[in-house]
């Protein structure tokens, strides 16, 4: 994720896409070591069988990217 954070500004959402197990193996550690971020999961629309995962905390992104494995990362400005 490091060559991609060039592209994150400050406030923009993540979009991580991953496999459900991945997507379930993250909430249980999200939920275990109690993170204060905010996370959304939902089924992806373009990708049958994956998950999407939302946030926007780049901290906490990049530890997602690391710990557990993703297929695609993309960002959104929200101005």
């Amino acid at each position: 994720m490091k060559e991609e954070q060039k592209d994150y500004k400050e406030g923009d959402t993540i979009y991580i896409l991953m496999d459900g197990g991945d997507a379930h193996r993250l909430v249980d550690d999200w939920l275990e070591h109690d993170y204060p971020c905010d996370l959304l999961i939902h089924r992806s629309k373009k990708n049958k069988g994956k998950v999407v995962v939302e946030t926007k905390d780049l901290m906490w992104g990049t530890r997602i990217v690391s710990w557990h494995r993703c297929k695609q990362v993309t960002y959104k400005s929200n101005d």
